[in-house]
């Protein structure tokens, strides 16, 4: 057999490709080291293969964790593995991991891009297709982000409409374009083709003229491989005995990227492809599993936190200059990105998976957070001892909170504090014998006690002996003085003598302090400010002049926004449903709905005047499970508690939502509703992974899987001129009451967003919803979340009716970042704070800000906007925008007025300071109408 023949053919010499290959689910049903385990001989096998037949070819799945876990344990394989990619045998990356794209953000896409890119470059060389065959669904974006990289392919199953096609153009919401090559029928459509072997030849002559219109004179990609297969030792030796049996019938092995080569990309070939556009999340052709999105949320919540606490660390590392961080950062980002995979941060695997994946996310935020405080620590000597300071890791300016501890008593605090505790003033109080007061001595570590600075001691009395402390370095104490005294006490005293030891604190409490802080940069808070907007509670009632909070006798909420009037009646009413599902899918229930509470505790936990906050504790009597037959809910009930707590801070135009709940009974889903302005709502609009997608009501079906119109929320849904502001992603369902009578008829639509959903099944085969199962019928009793704490934070916006026409990107980021608090520790006189190295005043966000190599910054914006804005930055130094890789695509750009497309992700770079081009600072208050 020639070796056109045998591999890399054109498309005229082939009538079908064999892309031989395996999709490795890093960890899912079993844990990552199990699976690694397993894996390590299949590409052992693999690499003997390719080192045998130099045509054999294989794809490792588009993602290099795969090569990395590999190497981890075979070392030695690591040229041998090279070689076979320099011979174009083998195709590796471009991706570190087959993620999930919508439980993660939109950077954490763009860095598993930038990590598998360069462990591919490692061993050869990248795949330049992004192939993303398994994920539940495809976000709007992604065709930009992969247009970012150079790629304009890509190669999918999931998630696309119905399309008679086996290619087409995914267009992203800024206009970006990749050619994908539509695999319509699954990543193991040629399995078939090969069982049994000796109908091979039939099978792909029945295959092939089946689908002739679909493939439209093209070859079709026949893809040979399923989840953690291993290679197929005899698939050559099958290909070259059908193609001498079927010389009119050829079939070529070959790699995805050398298929999709071989595909026409001229303009005119293109521009005949059907167009689709935005996120891809169908239900035709595939299973879309939606509710990934909302078992075990704590997951998601874990994702969330650890990409923010990154995403700040890089920024504080960035405005304080200094030694670099970048190393722990990148090592951060590493694990989130492991982290992200679509069987991982989704929840849909064994407990021990969803364990692992929480404990890796863990670290990636332990991670951020100790770089957060080495970096604080350089700051921390320029602030006064006794005062605090604040970074603002935002790119806009704005009133920042932050709790700290002040020395001086709870009946002294000043009007522009908030009192929230007093704290004791003695920490220790005990009596021992003279003999023993020696053993003090080893509690003392030069002039630390208990966390504190001794700061003095007396000997009031006889038998008395009191240490004065604080939480600041003052006053004088010297160890040796103070041994030698403790000795003479003890040694005039009788060994049995009784004593009494104290530890006396100087009266300090805990206070809220608030200040406005520019974009990016560190600002002292002052204890005296004058508060514009103060909180007020009493009774059931918070405000702060902007918006209301009334909460009525049943815990639910009526929320007005007092600029314009506009008014929710009945919000966060809480719902609770059964649910016979499993991991993937909502199991809806007939019966046994739970709508009202058994009682109600309303408390106001916090008067103002910088933040309010009152606790609607709400009782419920929900049954414990299901019934024995499975499809009903249990007649015995048990008490659930859940916490509502309501937040207004000052100078901030929306509510603050926390709901609590420890988790008493199995397999149900809890969700909250906020009414919207509207009945019959058209449509939503929700943000997240760097776009704004509009949705309507209903979605694609067609493989057997119902289409609930469960969505997405990863910054903040919208719909009939109301906003949930999220901080994580979550699950939505915008919502027509159903209730009979007249006092409903007018009812408005609600968004239901869900807070819970236990399950006790990875998958089950019978599934009301859905016909073929998800994977295996794998208990996961950890996905029930009995007796596990779940919170959730959102917030409820009245004052952006239109969102394309408002500032609720900039509300979405106020509400989900909370500023770094800084104690000083410094002199009298405050040093002078870095200047910030950007800020931003208008409509577009900032996303990323990073140092890399050689003094340079990468900043990375958004303007989510369906319309063009102004980038309306300011900064120091020269920017050039660029690629996601870095390339060069405008020099010198105006930083004020660069105007950003609609729906456009702006990445750009300031040039090194050199002798010549020092970086000149351009200092900007923002002022309040600009803000």
């Amino acid at each position: 057999m020639t070796h056109a023949d045998s591999h890399s053919g054109s498309a005229a010499a082939t009538a079908m490709w064999i892309i031989p290959h395996t999709h490795w689910d890093r960890e899912w049903y079993e844990p990552h080291d199990v699976f690694r385990a397993r894996l390590v001989p299949v590409l052992d096998q693999l690499l003997d293969l390719l080192d045998h037949d130099g045509d054999y070819r294989f794809t490792l799945d588009g993602q290099t964790a795969i090569v990395t876990d590999y190497l981890a344990i075979r070392p030695e394989n690591a040229e041998r593995l090279r070689a076979a990619v320099a011979r174009g045998q083998l195709a590796v990356g471009p991706f570190a991991i087959l993620m999930d794209e919508f439980c993660c953000d939109g950077e954490t896409l763009v860095r598993n891009l930038e990590q598998g890119i360069r462990t591919a470059r490692g061993v050869g060389g990248e795949m330049r297709v992004g192939y993303i065959p398994d994920m539940f669904g495809h976000a709007a974006q992604m065709p930009q982000i992969l247009n970012g990289f150079g790629l304009v392919d890509a190669a999918l199953w999931r998630g696309a409409p119905a399309l008679e096609a086996d290619a087409f153009r995914w267009r992203a919401p800024d206009g970006s374009e990749v050619r994908v090559e539509y695999l319509w029928d699954g990543y193991g459509s040629a399995l078939g083709l090969f069982a049994p072997p000796d109908q091979l030849d039939r099978l792909v002559a029945e295959y092939v003229r089946a689908h002739a219109a679909r493939f439209n004179r093209h070859p079709p990609a026949g893809m040979y491989g399923t989840d953690h297969m291993s290679p197929r030792a005899d698939l050559l030796e099958l290909i070259r005995a059908h193609n001498a049996r079927c010389p009119e019938m050829p079939l070529t092995v070959a790699t995805l990227d050398q298929v999709i080569a071989s595909r026409p990309h001229g303009v005119t070939d293109l521009a005949a492809l059907p167009v689709v556009d935005g996120e891809l999340r169908s239900h035709v052709r595939g299973n879309l599993l939606p509710g990934v999105l909302s078992v075990r949320t704590q997951l998601k919540a874990a994702m969330a936190r650890a990409e923010r606490a990154l995403t700040t660390a890089e920024r504080f590392d960035a405005a304080a200059g200094g030694p670099s961080r970048r190393a722990l950062c990148e090592r951060g980002w590493a694990l989130a990105v492991e982290s992200s995979a679509h069987d991982s941060v989704t929840g849909c695997g064994c407990d021990d998976t969803a364990e692992q994946t929480l404990t890796r996310l863990h670290v990636a935020s332990h991670t951020a957070c100790g770089t957060i405080d080495i970096t604080r620590e350089q700051l921390a000597d320029r602030v006064p001892a006794g005062t605090s300071a604040v970074f603002n890791q935002s790119g806009w300016a704005r009133t920042l909170q932050v709790e700290t501890v002040l020395g001086l008593g709870a009946d002294a605090v000043p009007p522009g504090a908030q009192l929230i505790e007093a704290l004791p003033t003695s920490i220790g109080d005990e009596l021992m014998t003279a003999a023993d007061l020696p053993r003090i001595l080893r509690r003392i570590h030069g002039r630390e006690l208990f966390g504190h600075t001794i700061c003095g001691y007396r000997f009031p009395a006889a038998g008395e002996l009191v240490l004065d402390v604080s939480r600041h370095d003052t006053g004088t104490f010297e160890l040796d003085a103070f041994t030698r005294d403790l000795r003479r006490h003890v040694a005039q005293a009788d060994p049995t003598d009784r004593w009494h030891v104290v530890t006396r604190a100087a009266p300090s409490c805990r206070v809220l302090l608030a200040g406005r802080g520019e974009g990016l940069s560190t600002t002292v808070l002052e204890a005296d400010r004058a508060v514009a907007q103060p909180v007020t509670a009493h009774g059931s009632v918070l405000s702060n002049g902007l918006v209301r909070a009334d909460v009525d006798a049943a815990g639910r909420v009526r929320i007005t926004d007092l600029p314009s009037g506009r008014t929710l009646e009945r919000a966060l009413a809480l719902v609770d449903e059964g649910d016979r599902g499993d991991s993937y899918n909502y199991g809806p229930v007939s019966s046994g709905t739970v709508t009202e509470p058994a009682d109600v505790h309303i408390e106001i936990e916090e008067r103002g005047p910088l933040r309010g906050r009152i606790r609607i504790r709400r009782t419920y009597l929900l049954p414990v499970g299901l019934a024995a037959d499975g499809n009903s809910r249990s007649a015995r009930t048990r008490e659930q508690v859940i916490d509502t707590r309501l937040e207004m801070r000052e100078g901030e135009p929306f509510v603050r939502v926390r709901t609590t709940v420890v988790n008493a009974v199995a397999n149900h889903r809890l969700r909250i509703h906020i009414p919207t302005c509207g009945r019959n709502v058209a449509e939503s609009v929700a943000a997240g992974q760097y776009g704004v997608t509009r949705r309507g009501r209903t979605s694609d079906g067609g493989w057997g899987e119902y289409p609930l119109p469960t969505y997405p929320a990863a910054r903040f849904v919208h719909a009939g001129g109301v906003a949930i502001l999220t901080d994580r992603p979550m699950e939505y369902e915008i919502v027509t009451p159903t209730d009979s009578g007249p006092q409903h008829a007018a009812s408005p639509d609600t968004i239901a967003l869900t807070l819970l959903r236990a399950v006790g099944m990875m998958s089950i085969n019978l599934h009301p919803l859905r016909d073929e199962p998800a994977g295996a019928e794998l208990a996961v009793p950890g996905a029930q979340y009995l007796g596990t704490s779940l919170t959730t934070d959102f917030a409820i916006d009245l004052s952006c009716p239109d969102w394309d026409d408002s500032d609720l990107v900039r509300h979405a980021d106020q509400f989900r970042f909370e500023p770094i608090p800084i104690r000083g520790v410094g002199e009298s006189d405050t040093g002078q704070m870095p200047t910030p190295p950007l800020t931003t005043h208008g409509r577009v966000a900032l996303e990323s800000l990073r140092r890399l190599d050689d003094d340079v910054l990468e900043a990375r914006f958004v303007n989510y906007h369906h319309h063009p804005e102004p980038l309306r930055v300011r900064g120091a130094g020269q920017w050039d925008r660029t690629d996601l890789t870095g390339t060069v695509k405008q020099e010198k750009i105006s930083l004020w007025e660069l105007s950003v497309p609609a729906a456009t992700i702006l990445t750009l770079r300031r040039r090194p300071a050199s002798a010549d081009q020092p970086h000149d600072p351009q200092p900007h208050t923002e002022t309040e109408a600009e803000s």
